[in-house]
């Protein structure tokens, strides 16, 4: 599977759970500002992207960034299902993720990218306070691409700790997310980043 290349999507490193949360912290202080290197909250989100990315398989980390927001964390992976996903897989997805969300979930929707494969995509936002309806205290944004004639699916994670700038974040990935191709290699599992279309 191939991606083209985005502004404002940097890849780390993924030779390991250290050097990708030590590329995650660096990149993310270097875009907020070297006061930023004394909130805690930037290298807990590196460490928790990094260990969940390689507990996974991820072929892709990566700071996510725009002028007009905070940086967020990306991390990528191809999944594949024992058995081929076929035309409906997307529709069931989105419903599944409607009916057992949890209350964080603010919306699932279901599109096409520009080569016509389905994704789903999942918008949480943790809000802290009783009452739930402050200021989101983090965002998160899941894309899953869907091969309908195969088994693979592509599955983009996007994390904002301060949701600061979301939507121009949101709008990255979905830049990103438009341009997975399959077909390149279609049995290849790996995740590629690629420098043209």
């Amino acid at each position: 599977m191939k991606l083209a290349a985005i502004q404002g999507v940097t890849p780390v490193s993924v030779q390991s759970v250290e050097a990708t949360e030590r590329a995650l912290t660096d990149s993310m202080i270097e875009v907020r500002g070297r006061d930023s290197a004394h909130d805690p909250g930037i290298a807990l989100a590196a460490r928790d992207a990094a260990e969940l990315a390689h507990a996974n398989g991820a072929g892709l980390v990566a700071v996510v960034t725009h002028q007009n927001a905070d940086p967020a964390i990306l991390v990528g992976m191809v999944v594949t299902a024992d058995a081929p996903l076929g035309p409906d897989a997307a529709a069931e997805l989105r419903h599944y993720l409607a009916d057992a969300g949890s209350a964080d979930i603010r919306e699932v929707t279901e599109s096409r990218t520009e080569r016509g494969y389905p994704v789903v995509i999942a918008e949480r936002l943790v809000v802290d306070g009783p009452s739930r309806t402050g200021l989101p205290s983090g965002c998160q944004l899941q894309a899953v691409v869907i091969d309908p004639t195969g088994k693979r699916m592509a599955v983009f994670t996007l994390h904002s700790t301060t949701g600061r700038g979301w939507l121009e974040l949101a709008t990255v990935l979905g830049r990103l997310v438009s341009s997975v191709d399959f077909e390149v290699a279609p049995n290849d599992p790996r995740m590629r980043v690629s420098s043209g279309r």
